[in-house]
């Protein structure tokens, strides 16, 4: 064997391969950090309600107004970032840092003012986190694979903020009161931003060969019909899923569930839409964008369907789930992978971020607000539920409309090329 074969350079495709992964698997702990502290709260719904005596209207807004500061601030931020050329690695640490920090105050609230104030603070200081993230993920991933890279980290915030989430916020509020919870489940976030500052590299020879954006770039955005059409979409998707995720635990409680079965349902729904949130993506590489939403808007619609009809059946309950496995990909795809593949690279976490905007301000807002609203009126969450169950088909008609994006399946269009994997947001 010739001595220069001891002093070969590692392979630089699969160094490039390893920095990807290594991108992907920080920022899926670092997502799913981000939603177990938004939505944690919502598994504590029946403890927290009867402590500070909410109603289903009050609890709806303590999510409500999360969504409205989350969308300012997501904007806000993710525009500065693009202005500056796509520096993120300390506006992502800052981020999981200062809503960590808001977590663990929200065990001091005494009343529903103090908690409504604590809650937008949460969502003003989360806000920049997801946009940011999966831009970084978004530009160091090869064409090939970005629907998958992006899916995963979507996978991240449902496995971690909605299948373990009622274990581990359940779990500590059974244990220690859900008032010494909320502190506990901050210290990860801290501990992730950590790993963020150690890790995360930014390519400042890429970002300092970037054009920096100017006000008039910002229109195009928008000029692609993908974009107004995405922003219908993620409206609808939100809501639905934010709605039906804050109420869901609720709902089973007041069906007359147990604690430990209503934890299983959740637990079982949560890991099925996370496994579905990489597997819908995924498949949408192959066979493109458009039939993959399409299929998963129609099996979103039939989660909540199914939570209302099998909710005294627990076994038909739970096989019927198995939908989520498509239900769980129409978030990443209408909200990220269709925005990001359809307009300028320097524009992307824009884009990510006007979604997150108009998506959290009016489905994050309206969705859970309409819903407790609806259950109030009615005295049954059932009807919230039918509800979110109806929403979706909007979803799927969104997905007939827009045109295919995927690199394999159809031509991108916008003014200037497409996003490719740039090594803009790596690890070393």
């Amino acid at each position: 064997m010739p001595v220069s074969s001891f002093f070969r350079r590692p392979d630089p495709d699969a160094a490039d391969v390893n920095r990807q992964n290594t991108l992907v698997l920080i920022m899926f702990f670092a997502a799913g950090i981000v939603f177990l502290d938004r939505f944690g709260i919502t598994f504590l719904f029946p403890q927290i309600g009867d402590d500070l005596h909410l109603n289903h209207s009050r609890l709806g807004s303590l999510v409500s107004i999360t969504a409205v500061t989350w969308a300012i601030s997501s904007l806000i931020f993710a525009v500065v970032s693009d202005r500056l050329g796509g520096r993120t690695k300390w506006m992502i640490v800052a981020s999981l840092v200062l809503f960590s920090t808001a977590v663990g105050l929200i065990g001091l609230a005494q009343d529903y003012g103090t908690m409504l104030l604590l809650r937008a603070v949460i969502g003003f200081c989360e806000g920049p986190a997801l946009p940011l993230i999966q831009g970084a993920v978004a530009r160091a991933s090869s064409p090939d694979r970005r629907g998958r890279n992006m899916g995963i980290v979507i996978a991240g915030t449902l496995l971690i903020g909605s299948a373990l989430a009622p274990s581990i916020m359940i779990g500590l509020a059974t244990a220690l009161t859900w008032r010494l919870a909320f502190p506990l489940v901050a210290v990860p976030g801290i501990i992730v931003a950590l790993l963020v500052a150690l890790f995360m590299r930014e390519d400042h020879t890429a970002r300092a060969d970037a054009p920096r954006l100017k006000a008039r770039d910002f229109r195009l955005v928008l000029a692609n019909r993908n974009v107004p059409l995405a922003l219908a979409g993620t409206t609808v998707c939100l809501g639905t899923n934010i709605g039906f995720g804050a109420f869901a635990p609720t709902y089973l409680h007041e069906e007359g569930l147990s604690r430990s079965t209503a934890t299983l349902v959740l637990t079982v729904y949560g890991c099925v839409i996370a496994l579905g949130s990489i597997i819908t993506p995924a498949v949408s590489d192959r066979v493109g964008r458009k039939p993959a939403l399409f299929a998963a808007a129609v099996c979103s619609g039939l989660v909540p369907l199914f939570f209302v009809l099998f909710a005294h059946s627990v076994p038909l309950l739970l096989a019927s789930l198995v939908v989520g496995l498509m239900a769980g990909g129409s978030l990443t795809l209408i909200t990220y992978v269709v925005p990001g593949e359809s307009v300028p690279r320097e524009l992307m976490a824009t884009a990510f971020a006007l979604q997150i905007a108009v998506g959290e301000t009016l489905g994050g807002a309206l969705g859970p607000q309409l819903g407790g609203a609806l259950a109030d009126a009615t005295h049954s969450l059932k009807s919230a539920l039918l509800l979110y169950a109806a929403a979706p088909i909007l979803l799927a008609v969104v997905a007939l409309l827009i045109r295919e994006t995927a690199p394999r399946i159809g031509k991108r269009t916008p003014a200037r090329q497409a996003p490719e994997a740039s090594g803009e947001a790596a690890l070393s």
